[in-house]
């Protein structure tokens, strides 16, 4: 009855997060058109970083409670925990976050919402997983530099690349300028673009929604969390599993959510941007976070999932976007192969 009353509760937690997520992807495209911001740098950038927020305060947490002595985790359990939520991060992006949004590409295309035909700015995402390619080759090498002042460069290298990456997405000539279909504002009902011959609604009303929807995606994902460890301890799930598979499940995952929104408005450059941008987010800061106060060694388990992470991402970006993207889709499915081949490999 206890795992029955868990899973109801997660579920009607999940709803919650899917609203929230309607608010904020609502008002962050107002936001892209109020600041003639293109479609790539509001999905790679704003969104992806709005949403990043919850795991990127796991690990820190974790990381930091184990270092400070202020809950049960010891110091090493903290380390562990931390690192596991990093790694964990950008591997379920790649692998699960792009099954999933697959899967709402062929759902909403049997729906006759859209059709299969991914329609993304190729170019733009090539270059958000090149710069994540890079940025994770470093988690990697870090992991064979023994020395703690190496570490804490390559942490400040990680966070001016990021700087880079941020400062050329949202720099208008490197990308293609692209125009947003709007639809009204929650918060004003029956708002428009002047164009249309409705009133828009103002800055600050379009700024606030940004942030009602953003508090309510971290306090639902909050409890998300705490409600995924619930059931995690009545399966007696050990905490190197909670950190590398449930840990990002519950953080990563319903802001997601995001992108299966905005698919079903066929806007594909949003939906991939949300999730390529992310990667390069945590593959940037919550790394350099690991590197600056843990040991960063990594288990057989987390080499697992870097490889993993490196496959699925590779095989989106040379066959992915072939013939304008039209096979992405289907490429993105194996995302899942690879998540459940990370599965395997632990549970066996």
């Amino acid at each position: 009855m206890e795992i029955l009353i868990a899973l109801v509760g997660t579920l009607i937690l999940l709803v919650l997060i899917v609203f929230a997520c309607s608010i904020f992807t609502n008002a962050i495209e107002w936001v892209g058109h109020r600041f003639q911001l293109s479609q790539g740098a509001v999905g790679s950038v704003l969104a992806a970083v709005g949403t990043a927020l919850p795991e990127t305060l796991v690990p820190i947490v974790a990381i930091v409670s184990g270092i400070m002595g202020v809950s049960s985790i010891s110091v090493e359990e903290g380390q562990e925990i931390g690192i596991g939520a990093i790694l964990g991060a950008p591997f379920l992006l790649s692998t699960l976050a792009m099954f999933v949004s697959a899967v709402a590409v062929f759902v909403f295309a049997k729906q006759g919402k859209r059709s299969t035909q991914m329609h993304v700015e190729t170019h733009l995402f090539k270059r958000d997983l090149q710069y994540f390619f890079a940025a994770y080759a470093l988690v990697v090498l870090a992991a064979f530099v023994c020395t703690p002042v190496m570490k804490m460069i390559l942490a400040g290298l990680l966070v001016v690349y990021y700087g880079i990456y941020v400062y050329r997405t949202m720099t208008k000539e490197h990308m293609a300028d692209s125009e947003f279909e709007l639809e009204a504002l929650m918060f004003v009902p029956g708002s428009g673009l002047e164009s249309e011959g409705k009133k828009e609604p103002v800055t600050l009303i379009i700024l606030l929604q940004v942030l009602a929807g953003l508090l309510g995606i971290l306090i639902c994902a909050h409890l998300f969390v705490d409600q995924v460890k619930h059931i995690s301890t009545l399966f007696h799930l050990n905490p190197l599993v909670l950190s590398l598979i449930i840990a990002p499940i519950a953080t990563e995952l319903p802001e997601k959510f995001n992108s299966v929104v905005w698919i079903s408005k066929k806007k594909d450059v949003l939906a991939i941007g949300n999730i390529t941008g992310a990667m390069v987010f945590q593959s940037c800061i919550p790394t350099a976070v690991g590197l600056a106060f843990t040991p960063w060694v990594l288990t057989p388990q987390a080499v697992a999932s870097v490889v993993l992470t490196f496959v699925s991402s590779l095989l989106i970006y040379f066959f992915g976007f072939l013939k304008e993207a039209r096979y992405m889709p289907y490429v993105m499915l194996l995302g899942g192969l690879c998540y459940v081949a990370f599965l395997w490999i632990s549970f066996r």
